[in-house]
């Protein structure tokens, strides 16, 4: 996997969904070291509203949020600013 490649040989794991029962599984399986890519959440509606439940469900995977997404980041979504209310937050570079 490319990710992988590109983190040094880490193992990642992958869900198809960003939130949820399978996204649960995946994170809560995780080793030392691992990383979880889960699907990306444009394929939820909600992304788009300051949902502060999808926000919660998303952060619930989680224990920081670096926001990279420059382009998006004046926009208030749940998964830009809901989301950076509920978890230590960072920009990204």
């Amino acid at each position: 996997m490319p990710l992988s490649a590109a983190i040094g040989g880490r193992p990642v794991q992958f869900a198809t969904d960003c939130i949820g029962p399978e996204a649960h599984r995946v994170v809560d399986r995780l080793g030392d070291g691992e990383v979880a890519l889960l699907e990306n959440l444009r394929f939820h509606p909600w992304r788009r509203e300051d949902d502060p439940e999808f926000a919660k469900r998303l952060a619930e995977l989680g224990d920081v949020y670096v926001n990279d997404a420059f382009s998006a980041a004046h926009r208030a979504h749940a998964s830009t600013e809901a989301i950076a209310r509920l978890l230590p937050a960072a920009a990204g570079s």
